[in-house]
Formats: structure tokens, sequence, C-alpha cells
């Protein structure tokens, strides 16, 4: 029955939302900012990890892919015999697309949806981790609290559905062999709420914070977890190299922490991960970013952490 309640208030907050789009023509009297925000002499190159606080109306899509490296399989016990124990590797894919719209100066919504993939690179890790695809949606509100020369403070009101669906042999082939009912294929539906505040601080025409701080509750992908409270954090450092060079380029420099990292059930925690991004500035209403990510993933069992590495192209276009 939880669940059930769960998924009626999600549902209800999406017919809210939606309406609140439709709405937007008759609520657009006020115009809100537009292109590239800015505080206090300092251009913001906006991220996907860090979300801005800023109320602006943009078109934003992100594709890119990763490998995770020195994945141990886990050891299995099949018909007496010992298999698994070899390191191998996965390889993944990350694909998204944003609509933001800023209804009022102080008020925007947006939707996103999004889709991962994972696979093993290797007979080993293939077999072990099997295939993972993560599909899902996610719609929202960013509301300004406070915006002065340096410094920017917004609210951050979310709603994700997700959708995962997974193939691993080997828990497949286990199940079988100890009679409990299974299937090959596992789809596992998601959905979550959750909260944060956005700030951005121009510390000088040269450099630039932001951070984020979410916190929600939702269903976990592995079941016997039931319905988890999760948090998500991060910053980065956002250097405006036109204020020092001819170059229109910026540099970010940044941390995201994510309690919530569902993309299969084999996560044991929240994963850790360090960016650093390259953007051309070279135009005040579009953003061209390319993000080099690196972060560590716990795994459940005895296995060791295993390390991640991805690459992904930004392209953001303020309207």
């Amino acid at each position: 029955m939880k669940k059930y309640r769960f998924g009626n208030s999600f549902s209800a907050a999406v017919v809210f939302l939606l309406a609140s789009i439709w709405a937007m023509p008759a609520m657009a009297q006020d115009l809100a900012p537009s292109g590239r925000p800015t505080l206090g002499g300092h251009h913001f190159t906006e991220s996907v990890d860090v979300p801005s606080p800023f109320v602006r109306s943009f078109i934003r899509n992100r594709m890119g892919a990763g490998k995770a490296l020195n994945l141990t399989t886990p050891v299995y016990e099949l018909g007496g015999e010992q298999i698994g124990g070899f390191k191998g590797s996965l390889l993944y894919a990350i694909i998204d697309f944003e609509y933001q719209y800023a209804i009022k100066p102080w008020v925007a919504v947006r939707a996103r949806v999004f889709g991962s993939g994972r696979l093993g690179s290797d007979t080993f890790s293939l077999l072990s981790s099997g295939v993972t695809m993560s599909t899902g949606f996610e719609f929202g509100w960013v509301v300004r609290l406070q915006e002065r020369e340096r410094t920017a403070l917004s609210l951050d009101l979310n709603l994700t559905d997700r959708s995962y669906t997974g193939i691993n042999i080997v828990r497949f082939v286990e199940e079988v062999v100890d009679g409990v009912p299974t299937s090959l294929v596992r789809k596992t539906p998601s959905a979550c709420s959750s909260a944060g505040l956005r700030y951005a601080w121009a510390a000088s025409p040269l450099l630039g914070v932001s951070a984020r701080a979410e916190g929600g509750y939702g269903e976990s992908v592995d079941r016997s977890r039931g319905d988890v409270w999760f948090y998500t954090l991060s910053g980065i450092l956002d250097f405006d190299l036109r204020t020092k060079t001819s170059l229109p380029m910026g540099i970010g420099v940044g941390y995201a922490f994510d309690s919530f990292p569902e993309l299969t059930d084999d996560i044991a925690e929240g994963v850790h991960a360090a960016f650093l991004r390259f953007s051309y500035l070279g135009r005040e209403d579009f953003l061209l970013s390319l993000d080099i990510s690196s972060g560590r993933v716990p795994l459940t069992g005895d296995r060791p952490d295993m390390d991640g590495v991805s690459v992904t192209i930004s392209l953001r276009y303020y309207i």
C-alpha cells in the first residue's frame, strides 16, 4: 500500500507540473533574464553535475561514454566447482536531454529525459555483471530565493521516475540450480522525489564557485532495501580564462557525491567523483563543454571498489 500511495502522489505532482507548463504563455508576462548567467562580472559555465541556481530558459543535451576498471568478478560455486574471481572491466554510455523554461524572473519549470547502459567488456565481466540499462524522466522547479551582486541562491524541487532493465546470466543460472523462481530479464521501476539548494558565488571576474546540496526519498532498485532516503552533494570552481587571456575558454574543477547512484543492485554505497570541465565561451547564448570524470564505486560482497572514468560532451543553448 505504501508504494501505491507514493505512486499516486508522484502522478498527481506530475499532473500539476504539466498544468503549470501548459499555463506558461499566460503567466510569462514578466521577462526573465536570458543568456549565460553573470554575477559580479563573472560569466558562469553551468555544469550538469553542479546545476546552477539561475532562472534561465535553455535547451541542453549531453552524451558520452566511460569505462569501469579493475572490476573483480565474484567467486561463484556451481555444481561443486568454483568459477569467477577474475578481473575485467565494464563499458557504459550516457545520454540525456533537458528543457528549462523561465515562467517568471524568479521561477522556472524543467523537464529532463535520460538513459544509460552498462555491459561487460570481456566474457567474465559480461557473465558476472550482465547488461544493465536505465531510462527515466524528471520534472522539476527552480525557485529563486535570493540574487545579489555576487551571490545567488535557489530552491530546487524534483520528481523522478526511472526504469531499470538488467540481464545477469550467472545469477539466473544460480537461481535455476537452486530451484528459485527467476527470470533472465529483470525490470524494476523506481520513483523518487527530492528537494535541495543551489548556490553560486562570484569571487572575482576570473573565479566563480557553485554548489548543490539535495536530499530525497524514493524506491530502491534493490527491492530488499525497500524505500530509502538519499542525498547528493557537489561543487565546482569555475575559471573564466577570458578575463586573463584572449582564449574564449573556461575551466572547471569539481567534486560530487551521490548516495543514490543506482544503475544496478550491486552498488553497495555512494559514489565519489571528481571532474574536469573545458568550455567554449565564444558566444553568450551558447555553451559547449567537455567533461572528464573519474570516480570510485563500492561494490557489494567482498569485491574491492571499482574505479571508473568517463568523457561527456554537453551542448546548452539559452533561449
